[in-house]
């Protein structure tokens, strides 16, 4: 039975093919075989689905209006196509570790030359770069070593963060460049998962929004000394109060404005400014051992192919680490004890890998990374080969052990829907399956890492990995 009217009939073709509702007045479909060739019609292919939408309309004034209505199409595949992208299933390719995990938008605009020119003509976010370059111009000439004054220059306000994001989203909409970036490698990297659903353009503004918090947060917190979520572990190096520091941002502002021909995109000013203060903190921790898979993880990585899975109940087992408040100590007591219940697991045929996870946190600033001293215990003590050991030296906290051992199984290729294990004392893993575990990562991820699914002992909890965790949070510069 055929819809009735012109507009149900387009309506109709529509939610065949892309599961939305699209008003239009002149459309009607017929033909189940011909619908079933547009259903596998892709970007590539949208001039054959004209052609094919003809075949299903009728009269010649529907032919005209087929080619007036081709943008529509376009964009309705296209918004299609991009919502069914896929993560990679392998490790995201990286110049600047610590620029790329934490700022990946702005370094994949930055290093794509066709997309970089296109973004520097064009014309609002190169008025938005001259403006930002006036100011910081400004900052080099009258701030002298004033802290406060020589920072705001590179933050971004709310206003100024969205105009921006409208700009980018604009773009999108009128260059075929920048929407094959957003809706190619931006969204096969996963590092903006959680916005995967969206429009490209909505893609592209909420990204930017997340790097220019973490730009701010890094201006905030190594720049002007204000106390991060963990002050403990994460604190900025030096006294921001002292003549020496104030310098050194004065200097570091001198310095971008010796290099101005390099700023010429509108967010290259903060994003140099806020990742140099990283590293004169040397809070570098971020980028330490990548890229892992041609490192640490070399032979692990390899491994993972020729892997009978079938043959082991569970995928891998998670081992998080556990740091120390002594100076010099390599590897605390607690990591060593939780090294001897995953080694019984493994020789007992548990899984076939190990992960191990912890970064460089207690005491802080510490040369140890908890991962790297819990591979080499594993090895020494326990026999275990190197490439049954994958490494994650950069988690801080228990909710990240969790998602960062998530992440390398997604990025290795491990079974992602093969039940793991993590194994580790009975009062962290307690915790790992409370509500108030729950809520610290909804709290500080906004997600949920892994789903819990038993417990077979006092030391062990099966789960799933969640993929989510793929997300970039650079709130969390460190591991982000």
């Amino acid at each position: 039975m055929y819809p009735n009217s012109p507009g149900q009939r387009l309506s109709a073709v529509f939610s065949k093919l892309f599961g939305v509702y699209v008003s239009h007045p002149l459309v009607g479909f017929r033909s189940e075989r011909l619908q079933s060739r547009i259903r596998r019609a892709t970007i590539r292919d949208v001039k054959l689905a004209e052609r094919l939408r003809c075949q299903l309309m009728f009269g010649r004034r529907a032919r005209r209006a087929t080619r007036t209505s081709a943008g529509l199409l376009l964009t309705a595949v296209t918004f299609v196509a991009a919502q069914t992208v896929e993560p990679t299933h392998a490790p995201v390719a990286m110049q600047s570790p610590v620029l790329d995990k934490n700022f990946y938008l702005l370094t994949l605009l930055e290093r794509t030359p066709e997309v970089h020119a296109q973004i520097k003509a064009d014309a609002t976010l190169n008025k938005i770069a001259k403006e930002r370059l006036a100011a910081i111009d400004q900052v080099a000439k009258t701030c002298g070593s004033n802290l406060d004054c020589n920072t705001q220059a590179f933050r971004w306000s709310d206003d100024q963060t969205r105009e921006a994001g409208d700009a980018l989203a604009a773009l999108y909409r009128k260059s075929p460049l920048i929407r094959g970036l957003a809706d190619g490698p931006l969204r096969q990297s996963g590092m903006y998962v959680l916005y995967q659903e969206l429009s490209g353009e909505e893609l592209l503004k909420q990204a930017w929004g997340d790097c220019v918090r973490g730009m701010n947060l890094a201006i905030d917190v190594y720049g002007i000394g204000r106390e991060p979520r963990y002050p403990a572990i994460d604190a900025m190096t030096y006294d921001p109060k002292t003549d020496s520091y104030r310098q050194l941002v004065q200097g570091l502002v001198l310095v971008l404005e010796d290099d101005r021909p390099a700023l010429d995109l509108f967010f290259v000013p903060s994003l140099r400014f806020s990742s140099e203060l990283l590293l004169l903190n040397h809070r570098d921790e971020a980028g330490r051992y990548e890229p892992m898979e041609l490192g640490e993880n070399a032979s692990a990585f390899r491994r993972v192919k020729t892997v009978p899975w079938a043959q082991y109940p569970y995928s891998v087992i998670v081992v998080p680490g556990s740091g120390n408040e002594g100076p010099g100590v390599k590897l605390s007591p607690a990591g060593m004890l939780r090294d001897e219940l995953a080694a019984k697991r493994f020789h007992d045929g548990k899984a076939p890998f190990l992960i191990v996870s912890g970064g460089f946190v207690h005491p802080i600033r510490t040369e140890f990374s908890e991962a790297i001293e819990m591979k080499r215990d594993l090895m020494t003590r326990f026999g275990i080969p190197a490439d049954s050991i994958i490494v994650d030296p950069h988690a801080r906290h228990t909710t990240t052990n969790m998602r960062n051992a998530a992440r390398l199984m997604y990025r290795y290729g491990i079974p992602f829907d093969k039940t793991a294990l993590v194994t580790t004392d009975p009062w962290q893993s307690q915790n790992i399956e409370s509500g108030a575990f729950e809520k610290r990562c909804m709290d500080e991820l906004g997600y949920l890492p892994q789903e819990i699914l038993n417990r077979t002992s006092a030391f062990d909890l099966t789960f799933l990995p969640v993929r989510s965790s793929l997300q970039a949070n650079p709130l969390e510069p460190l591991d982000p």
